[in-house]
């Protein structure tokens, strides 16, 4: 038992190393892009209040997290834009969903036939597909969670999609029974992204 809370001791202090240096990373970078911003781009006045709120290392903290109070939930749509468009945000960004990860799944064998779905199976959980039965076009995303936390029992649940060139999130419902469920229209991008086998998924 000693060892075990010793190693739990151990991994909790070094995430917090992880985080503090993943802020240190991020103040020192907007620091320095605050200072070669030219005063032209800082004198626009065609942009509205929310466009100018900037990126603070807590808000990517709050949305790897998934905080889901609608106040940060209304800002969200912004801040995945910006993170998006600019390389050190997201690299942030990245550091941190790998760092505070439940479980991942990356690269996928494609579906072996055109009429099927492809599923996400890892040992800590699954992600699977089922067409509605009435309407062809909407898709039930399944994700079942083997060795759940309390959080996933309480609280929505974040998953994270990023490729190469974006990073999306989707919430989950609490679970139930171990299982949780989305219903998604299949032209939806965050359902291609799904299926994507080259992207990558952090349950959080």
């Amino acid at each position: 038992m000693t060892n075990n809370n010793s190693q739990h001791n151990n991994q909790r202090n070094q995430q917090e190393k992880q985080q503090q240096l993943a802020q240190q990373l991020f103040c020192t970078n907007a620091a320095y892009t605050s200072l070669t911003k030219t005063s032209r781009i800082a004198k626009k006045v065609d942009s509205s209040p929310v466009e100018r709120y900037p990126v603070v290392f807590n808000d990517i903290v709050q949305w790897v997290k998934g905080n889901n109070q609608p106040d940060f939930i209304e800002r969200t749509p912004l801040l995945i834009k910006k993170i998006n468009a600019d390389l050190s945000l997201r690299r942030v960004y990245l550091q941190l969903v790998k760092q505070l990860k439940f479980a991942e799944s990356g690269l996928q064998a494609a579906a072996s036939s055109g009429t099927l779905l492809p599923e996400r199976v890892t040992e800590q959980f699954s992600l699977k597909f089922k067409r509605d039965q009435h309407f062809p076009n909407q898709v039930y995303a399944i994700l079942t969670i083997h060795h759940p936390k309390e959080s996933h029992l309480n609280h929505a649940i974040a998953l994270h999609i990023t490729t190469p060139t974006e990073a999306q999130c989707l919430y989950f419902p609490i679970l139930m029974d171990g299982r949780s469920q989305l219903l998604m229209e299949e032209d939806e991008h965050h359902f291609s992204l799904l299926i994507d086998g080259n992207s990558h998924l952090y349950l959080i």
